[in-house]
């Protein structure tokens, strides 16, 4: 018989499962399919980086990752930095709302 304090512990396993409960026929699917679904993660930082620690010092593809970006040195083949990107703030609200509209633009 289970007590009260485990059956709130599972309780808390489950609902900390809960978000990944969505993803389990995506990725049943995915172990079959002879493709794999593409995926794009973009990673913003709101208050800014430290520049020498981040951006590559070349440009194209034979770029070596700062210390910033180097746990993603498996996906580096696939992975694009950009720099210096137009992102001219406008719209409603106070500069940092309006800049965050400009985020996935192109």
């Amino acid at each position: 018989m289970n007590s009260r304090r485990q059956f709130l512990r599972k309780l808390g396993v489950g609902a900390a499962a809960l978000p990944f409960v969505s993803n389990l026929n995506t990725f049943a699917s995915s172990l079959m399919a002879t493709t794999r679904k593409q995926r794009l993660v973009v990673m913003f930082s709101p208050n800014g980086t430290v520049p020498w620690d981040f951006w590559p010092d070349e440009e194209g593809d034979k770029f070596t990752l700062k210390r910033i970006m180097e746990p993603l040195k498996d996906f580096q083949n696939r992975t694009l930095v950009l720099n210096g990107v137009c992102d001219k703030v406008r719209g409603d609200g106070d500069n940092h709302m309006r800049g965050m509209g400009c985020l996935l633009t192109g």
